[in-house]
């Protein structure tokens, strides 16, 4: 029997859930549909709406819980979000690989002055403008849509900077023989993420691929931003949120640096 029965059993004793919807990736779904499962299926009472408003630190967020990516939200990037949110007053923000805009519109919440949020998905973005129409700001909201790596070369061309840039990309690296070409992607992206961070200001940069270790990434990082005209200092480390708990090396897939530019010559 599939552990999600105790799962879904454990929660619904809880007692406080008005539904309970289940998500099922592909690689799984043959084997649950075996036990009576399948995707989107509604497991305990009824789901009037598929698009669910929930809050995050005071930030308000819909996901559609039946068709977005997954569950609809990451939530593993909580306390990075609202730090974001806690350092963006004031500030020009870049969200890469934005999807929903949930670290754009904490920046926004946290009184930004402008957030870009670029993603390759049309879909993903109005989702995001949508997320910023839910919560009261000041800010100026801009979306761009179309390849990160692209996008990003053309801001640079143009001299555009920001004081505080977040690069959060999908996993690069589904299987061990694209270990190589993601670390080479992670580099680049650090090097173009370097390029548009102002004087002072703070470059995120994320992986969630698990074959990827910590210990490389940091790593490349490190030789990524010592190649350009820019100096950069590692102010913080942050992994999995409270309730990702890593049992087995193999679970341990999110990492994600600070880095302050503290020097441009």
């Amino acid at each position: 029997m599939p552990y999600i029965q105790l799962i879904i059993d454990a929660i619904d004793q809880l007692n406080i859930c008005e539904s309970i919807v289940l998500r099922l990736g592909r690689s799984v779904t043959e084997y649950y549909g075996k036990h009576g499962f399948t995707d989107k299926m509604i497991l305990r009472g009824t789901l009037k709406e598929p698009n669910v408003v929930f809050y995050e630190y005071g930030v308000r967020f819909s996901a559609n819980v039946l068709d977005g990516h997954k569950t609809g939200f990451f939530l593993d990037h909580r306390q990075n979000r609202k730090k974001i949110g806690d350092l963006s007053k004031g500030k020009t923000v870049l969200d890469v690989f934005s999807y929903a805009g949930g670290f754009g519109i904490h920046a926004l919440k946290g009184g930004a002055k402008e957030v870009s949020s670029l993603d390759i998905s049309k879909q993903a973005l109005k989702v995001a403008s949508d997320n910023a129409k839910l919560n009261l700001h000041s800010g100026k909201h801009i979306t761009l849509c179309g390849d990160a790596f692209l996008i990003l070369n053309e801001l640079i061309n143009t001299n555009k900077k920001y004081d505080v840039v977040i690069i959060d990309p999908p996993s690069f690296a589904k299987r061990q023989s694209e270990v190589a070409l993601a670390k080479k992607q992670y580099a680049r992206l650090a090097e173009l993420g370097a390029m548009l961070v102002a004087q002072n200001g703070i470059l995120l940069l994320a992986s969630c691929s698990s074959r990827v270790t910590a210990d490389d990434f940091f790593a490349l990082n490190q030789v990524a931003l010592t190649k350009g005209k820019h100096k950069f200092q590692l102010i913080e480390k942050q992994f999995h949120d409270i309730d990702h708990p890593i049992g087995i090396p193999e679970a341990a897939y999110l990492k994600c640096g600070y880095y302050r530019l503290v020097l441009s010559f």
